[in-house]
């Protein structure tokens, strides 16, 4: 009996270091969600900047097209290369973590008495080929084309599953969605 209850203490011991090794990456999952959304939010808004300064160029065109050269000063001045410069030095540089990564436990070797077969065997064996379970890249004018095929329906449930902004035209979402989405994203959506 002595023998099983160790036993059952090493295994329970190494459950409770998986699951400490779990919410350890959920944390980390749940601020890389958190990032890759303030990512998308910043996007989002350079984006629109890009098209008010296209909609004001476009309506400086029609209404005075000489005045071209003077929009096009303002704009240097405002986002040239010194206004960049100036925020890239503004912009902490990112500190690496120096936290290792969190790996799976490894379970101690069984300090059974000589001649008593342990309880339970925990090792595995890898196998010949491991399984690659990794999503193929998709060439993004794959999903640009596959996007602009789906129903402004279908692409707004798509939107939304993915948190982003469901307003606008069909071109404006799929633009919104073609650098979030893979292509099982669409097939599921479109299923």
């Amino acid at each position: 009996m002595q023998l099983l209850a160790a036993k059952f203490n090493q295994i329970a011991s190494a459950i409770d270091a998986t699951n400490a090794q779990i919410a350890d990456l959920q944390a980390k999952l749940s601020e890389l969600q958190e990032h890759q959304q303030r990512l998308l939010s910043v996007e989002q808004a350079c984006q629109s900047a890009l098209a008010q300064v296209g909609t004001a160029l476009s309506m400086l065109n029609h209404v005075d097209p000489a005045e071209i050269p003077t929009f096009k000063a303002a704009v240097e001045a405002q986002f040239g290369t010194d206004a960049i410069a100036f925020l890239e030095s503004a912009t902490p540089a990112p500190v690496e973590s120096t936290e290792p990564e969190p790996t799976a436990p490894i379970a101690p070797e069984p300090s059974a008495a000589p001649g008593v077969e342990p309880a339970i065997d925990v090792a595995a064996t890898a196998t010949d080929e491991p399984i690659d379970q990794t999503p193929k890249p998709v060439a993004p004018a794959t999903i640009e084309k596959m996007l602009n095929e789906m129903t402004i329906q279908s692409i707004r449930k798509l939107a939304s599953a993915k948190g982003v902004d469901t307003k606008g035209t069909r071109a404006a979402i799929a633009g919104r969605l073609k650098k979030l989405v893979t292509e099982s994203d669409i097939w599921n959506a479109t299923a």
